[in-house]
């Protein structure tokens, strides 16, 4: 149930997204005939009322103007008025879709906090089915906290699972002291790789992107046989190429495509990330 309800957040969103690139591409499409038809305006002006045209204002003409002449100037006031008015049309419509533009623009913004508060409050009700007994939640007041502070008491799984817990919740700087005690206190733990995976997490999110990278790095090197491995290496590359470096992000996509090369990091995740750092 909290799937479909997430799928249908989502297909909302998707929804929205696809009516307002219709009218958003409409909207360009009727600027470029409103400037196309401007330029097409000017273009008669001057070549109508151009000195020696015969039609310019107070411009004496030497000729007799013959009913041709007439015909010729009705018609081309008549084509004037004509193309002032598909200005005055196209001008309408362009603020009509710039107004429609707007207000789905508004509609998207309130959607998407609407289904952000949505989606944490599914996490909340989910996360609070556990298979393992969740520990008292210990007391953090100040940054002298003694490392029995940091993590609660109980068993290695119950601190793993609290200090993991703390990323999900979004409590990065708190989950940042947790993890980094529990690999301190259980640096050979089975789950001292994803330990180390969801500790370089907490400074991905952050935008501490040099931070993230050594972090992920560290796992790969020290827990060469955990499952999270082939993350190690999709993590490496893209806080790589959040710094900058899209040689080196490449080279841990290549990395990754030889090493593990059936991975779901490997299979849906790596190619577009190749592709937004230009990976060849």
């Amino acid at each position: 149930m909290r799937r479909k309800n997430i799928y249908s957040l989502v297909l909302c969103l998707i929804v929205a997204m696809g009516i307002m690139l219709p009218i958003s591409s409409q909207a360009q499409s009727t600027k470029k005939r409103l400037d196309i038809l401007e330029k097409q305006l000017k273009a008669v002006q001057r070549k109508v009322f151009k000195p020696g045209s015969g039609f310019a204002k107070g411009e004496p003409t030497s000729e007799p103007v013959a009913a041709g002449g007439n015909i010729r100037l009705a018609d081309i006031e008549a084509r004037l008025s004509q193309m002032e008015t598909q200005l005055r049309q196209l001008t309408g419509r362009i603020e009509e879709g710039n107004y429609q533009v707007s207000k789905l623009k508004q509609q998207m913004e309130t959607m998407a906090r609407d289904y952000e508060f949505r989606l944490a409050e599914l996490e909340k009700s989910g996360s609070a089915i556990s298979s393992v007994e969740e520990p008292a939640t210990p007391t953090v007041t100040t940054a002298q906290n003694k490392p029995e502070d940091i993590l609660p008491a109980g068993s290695e799984q119950q601190q793993y699972s609290y200090a993991q817990k703390l990323v999900t919740k979004g409590q990065y700087a708190k989950a940042e002291a947790a993890l980094s005690e529990f690999l301190k206190r259980y640096p050979e733990a089975k789950l001292a790789g994803n330990a180390q995976y969801w500790l370089g997490q907490t400074y991905y999110v952050r935008k501490m992107y040099t931070k993230a990278t050594r972090s992920f790095l560290e796992g790969y090197n020290n827990y060469p046989k955990s499952t999270k491995s082939p993350a190690f290496l999709l993590k490496i590359g893209m806080s790589l190429n959040a710094m900058g470096e899209k040689a080196d992000a490449c080279d841990a996509y290549r990395e990754l495509a030889s090493r593990f090369p059936d991975s779901m990091e490997s299979k849906n995740k790596r190619p577009p990330e190749e592709k937004r750092a230009g990976c060849n």
